[in-house]
């Protein structure tokens, strides 16, 4: 498996204080157009703790397709995710897409 691309759907933030959504497309390597894409999204602690902090009576988050950062950093991001796919190593893809899919929501498309 590897990642073929990775897009932020939105990048007006300030560095250490945002919430980010992005996709993922993923496939087998030396296997051009062929992916499934996956959601995820990207949330600063600060941004996590005003969340927390302001929601009354949900004190409760629930954590795939979250990645938790200090500050925005694309490389750093892109390499994090590139460390978890490149985890996937079962034989048959459908079993990489799942396990894929503890980490990053699987868009069905």
């Amino acid at each position: 498996m590897e990642v073929k691309a990775i897009n932020y759907l939105d990048k007006g933030f300030d560095y250490d204080d945002f919430i980010i959504s992005g996709e993922i497309y993923i496939g087998p390597e030396n296997e051009d157009f062929v992916y499934d894409v996956f959601e995820f999204n990207v949330i600063s602690i600060k941004r996590l703790y005003t969340n927390f902090e302001n929601e009354m009576g949900n004190p409760i988050m629930l954590s795939r397709g979250w990645i938790i950062v200090k500050e925005f950093d694309e490389d750093l991001i892109a390499k994090e995710i590139e460390s978890i796919v490149s985890k996937c190593r079962h034989l048959d893809d459908e079993d990489n897409y799942i396990e894929l899919s503890s980490y990053f929501r699987r868009l069905n498309l």
